[in-house]
């Protein structure tokens, strides 16, 4: 991005909203022509950049829904990789996926492709709320306080395509974690949720602004609180200078106290100001090896990439694993890593050896 545009961005977004570049996109390939700077700006909406400066290849990524696939979705990824992407497949922190040396010809099917198995890349990039990240391993550890898959899935209904959130001053990116470790961030998001025990096996979560405590919610007050945070965020969030649009930049302007009087008085009930007791633990690793689950007769087992640049073949043996071996799932985690999530115990010492012989090492 030029530093014209920039400074103009808000230009940009005001003659055409990002979200209403889809049906450019299709136009652009059907007929062939360069697409103009300020649309691919917009572009980002949909994961889709130029790949190097007047270029004719372009890469997309592709966000994945509490950073999970299933067989299913392994084995589309990388017959797009084969087909479309000179056999990249790319590994992203944040739990998603690229591809890159793809035709603007080709889009339309990549993304009818990626419907089909219930994968899309809308809101991406861009001035957006961004996917959710979400702990590694919700759902199969052993330690967690509660699982947070359907809080996490009605955080991205919520905001993800939604064009009432689709025109922030800049990215917008939240967290949510149903255990009491710290999940092994790349770096910290705007908003964190994180479960901690409370009364009778109650859980709260804290809410953290740019990983600084400033209150609890209950579980049922975590859509409301971060829909009123995003709105803060797009309301009173700098336009005028690119520099300052974050909203890190908000939050250090008026200082925590001031966002969490103007946060109270936008929800209909007050952030709990009491003293958990909080455990002093390490933040999580990347769980790799063959791990007990929460899940009876499962095991999750989790294992080192060498390199995020994978390929068509390595999506397509790891799914061959997962269909002998009878497991059905991965989740990346938030360092790029992956990890299996539902190996059957019986089976998981030679699911962990095949994995071994196609260099996916758990014996880390």
């Amino acid at each position: 991005m030029s530093n014209n545009l920039a400074l103009n961005i808000e230009h940009i977004k005001k003659e055409k909203d990002g979200l209403d570049v889809l049906s450019d996109i299709y136009i652009y390939a059907v007929l062939g022509e360069k697409v103009s700077q300020k649309d691919l700006i917009r572009f980002q909406w949909y994961g889709i950049y130029q790949q190097t400066d007047d270029s004719n290849y372009f890469r997309i990524v592709i966000p994945l829904p509490l950073g999970e696939l299933n067989v299913e979705q392994l084995k589309t990824l990388a017959s797009i990789s084969k087909e479309y992407a000179r056999n990249s497949l790319d590994i992203n922190h944040g739990q998603k996926i690229e591809f890159k040396w793809l035709k603007m010809h080709d889009l339309p099917h990549i993304f009818n492709l990626l419907h089909n198995v219930n994968l899309n890349t809308i809101f991406e990039a861009g001035h957006t709320v961004r996917s959710i990240i979400t702990c590694p391993i919700n759902t199969v550890d052993c330690k967690q306080l509660i699982d947070v898959s359907s809080i996490a899935a009605k955080i991205n209904q919520s905001f993800i395509g939604n064009k009432k959130f689709s025109n922030l001053p800049n990215k917008f990116q939240m967290a949510i974690s149903g255990c009491k470790e710290g999940c092994n961030l790349k770096e910290i998001p705007d908003v964190n949720f994180d479960a901690y025990s409370y009364k009778s096996n109650k859980v709260l979560f804290s809410v953290k602004i740019i990983g600084e405590h400033i209150g609890y919610i209950t579980p049922s007050q975590v859509i409301q609180t971060s829909k009123a945070i995003a709105n803060i965020y797009k309301e009173y969030g700098n336009r005028t200078d690119i520099n300052k649009s974050s909203f890190s930049s908000l939050v250090n302007s008026w200082g925590l106290r001031e966002f969490n009087n103007i946060l109270n008085s936008s929800i209909n009930f007050n952030l709990k100001d009491i003293i958990l007791e909080e455990d002093n633990v390490a933040t999580k690793g990347e769980h790799f090896g063959i791990n007990k689950s929460i899940v009876e007769g499962e095991s999750y087992v989790g294992f080192k990439i060498k390199s995020l640049a994978l390929s068509s073949n390595d999506f397509s043996s790891l799914a061959k694993i997962l269909e002998k071996h009878d497991a059905s799932k991965i989740k990346l985690t938030n360092q790029g890593n992956i990890i299996i999530l539902d190996a059957p115990t019986n089976n998981a010492n030679d699911l962990a050896n095949d994995l071994k012989k196609v260099n996916f090492n758990p014996f880390i």
